[in-house]
This record gives structure tokens, sequence and C-alpha cells, in this order.
């Protein structure tokens, strides 16, 4: 498998897995299976839905367009630069504003208001306890994962990355992991137990930064998300006990470990992978987008239906064919931190 189908299957798991989630997101697996069954194509959001009102079936959220706000600002700089990766964000916020209910989590809203009221960037993501920093976070993992870096290079990268809004223990160890684990598919890992000891060792590393926030361990929790998958007896037991122990929300602590335990359930092959995250409950969206993104470079773009491609590229008019191009050239390019 090239580089360029890793990518591409990076890039649409990531979008697909998103935007498959827009109903089901902070919904519980009985609502889901009562008015949906089980999701395996593009809905709507609910009218009313506390923050997805307003997107059509197809349609992907703050977690793809911020990862493409990061893209953007890679792909200009060849490197991290904190202020244009708060500017590229800031700049998406404002085109949608209008779009959809609550297109901004709660700590990257928090700290961009303080950026705006005069903050220091060192300072105005000291808060943070959610997965937004992990959530956008899969491209850069797929820079290091072509240029071959090592996890400590990519530390460096995470944290700069994160600094705006993100500037926590426990967020910057969700992001690393979730990057950290995005590498190692870019580079072909097959081995589920490698993969995951890499995000665990990744997280470990990450709570070396950012400021002290009082939370769990991201890689203690990822390590029994794991033993749990591992003792399902099938998938719907694996669900059913993820959901019972992390409820896959927002927190960093609750949303990694499920995302990676779903990577894990389905086996690195995407489609299941995506569909396990959007019926699982909880954060659906976002877990879906960062195990998508996993899954994706695993198992390749060409094993993602075609159809959901399709309706990925000609709803949100955009194309991650070229973004992948990009991204690939940029990897020789890149200057770390």
């Amino acid at each position: 498998m090239d580089n360029f189908e890793r990518i591409t299957g990076g890039l649409y798991g990531m979008a697909i897995g998103d935007s498959l989630g827009v109903p089901s997101s902070f919904m519980t697996p009985d609502y889901i299976r009562k008015t949906w069954g089980w999701i395996d194509t593009f809905y709507p959001a609910e009218k009313g839905h506390i923050f997805h009102d307003g997107l059509k079936a197809g349609e992907y959220t703050d977690d793809s367009e911020q990862a493409i706000a990061l893209l953007n600002s890679f792909i200009r700089n060849k490197k991290v630069v904190p202020q244009d990766v708060v500017n590229e964000i800031i700049a998406w916020a404002e085109r949608v504003k209008d779009k959809y209910a609550s297109p901004l989590g709660p700590s990257t809203e928090r700290a961009l208001k303080a950026i705006q009221n005069g903050a220091d960037l060192t300072q105005s993501g000291r808060y943070a306890t959610t997965n937004g920093g992990a959530m956008r976070i899969s491209p850069l993992g797929m820079i290091h994962g072509l240029r071959g870096s090592t996890c400590e290079e990519l530390m460096r990268d995470v944290h700069l990355t994160c600094l705006p809004t993100h500037n926590t223990t426990v967020c910057i160890s969700a992001a690393a992991a979730i990057a950290w684990g995005t590498a190692l598919c870019v580079r072909g890992e097959t081995d589920m137990g490698r993969i995951v000891e890499g995000t665990i060792k990744a997280a470990d590393l990450g709570r070396a930064y950012g400021y002290e926030i009082a939370s769990p361990s991201i890689g203690k929790r990822i390590a029994y998300a794991y033993e749990l998958v591992l003792k399902a007896t099938s998938a719907k037991q694996g669900m059913r006990d993820i959901y019972e122990f992390f409820g896959g929300g927002d927190l960093a602590a609750d949303s990694i470990p499920a995302a990676i335990a779903m990577f894990v359930l389905g086996k690195g092959q995407a489609k299941d992978v995506i569909e396990y995250c959007v019926n699982l409950g909880g954060d659906c969206d976002t877990n879906a987008a960062m195990a998508g993104a996993m899954a994706g470079a695993y198992s390749g773009a060409s094993l993602l239906p075609v159809e959901w491609k399709q309706t990925i590229a000609s709803v949100n008019h955009v194309d991650l064919d070229s973004f992948a191009e990009q991204l690939i050239h940029l990897a020789s390019e890149w200057e770390v931190a």
C-alpha cells in the first residue's frame, strides 16, 4: 500500500466518521438504536440538536473543519506556528458561525475568547479538559508518520499545536495518543498490540507537557479499554462494555480510550471502526473522526465505500485527494519544533 492510499484513507476516514456521527453525537446507544437502527449512511442532525442543528446529511463538523484549518497552516508554514493555527481556526469559526448550532467545543471557545481579549497564547489553553486538541491532530500524525519521526519529535509538535487552546497535561496526552497512533498506521504497522502500546507510550510522554490539571491517566485508560475489547465475545458486547465504563463523551479521558478501543474492535478496518464509533453513543462524531483517521490510514482509502467518499467530496466541496498530495510533499520539507 503506498503513501497516497494511506493518507487519503486517513483523511477520508476522519471526514466520513465525523459526518456519519453528526446525528448520533451525545445520544445514548438506546436512543440511537430506536431512532436509526444501525447508522451506516448519512443523516442530517435532528432539529434542536445541542451542537449540530442545521447540518445536512453528509456535512462534517468542527472535527474535520479544524483539521483542515491545521493543514492549511502547516502547508503554508512547513512547521507548527501556534498563532497561525489560531488565525486559521478563528477564520473558520467566523465562516460557519451561522451554519449550525455550536461549531466550537467548550475548551476551544473559551481559549479563543481569551485570546481575542488579549490573553497570551501560553496561558489561553490552560484550563482545557476536552478532546478538541485530539480531534484535529491526525494530519500532524500523518506528517510524522511519513517522515519517520521519533515519538519524542512528534511530542514537541503536538504540544505547539495544542498550545493555544488545549495546553494541559490531559489534553496533550490525548492528542499525542491519536497523533502517534495515526503515524504508526501511516507507516504500515499491522500489529494491533504494538499500535495500542504506541498510543500508551505517546500518552505517557504527553503528560510531561502543558499545565498540570486534575485528570486520570489517558495511557492507563487506553490499556483498560484495550483489555475490555480483547475480552469481549462479540462486537456488541465490546461496544456495550466500552460505553458503560467510558461513556465516550467529550472529556479527553473518556473519548480517546473509547475511540482507540473501537479501532481495535474493528480490527483497523475503517468501515467497521467508523460504524462502531457512530453507534456507540457519546461524542460519536469526534470519536469516529479520530478512530476513522487511524483506521483509514491502516486499511487504506480503497476499502472505504465509494458512495461515502463521493458524499463527503460533493456535500462539503472538498478535495481530500489534493490535500493528501500536498501533505505527502510537505513531509519532506517539515521543520520539527
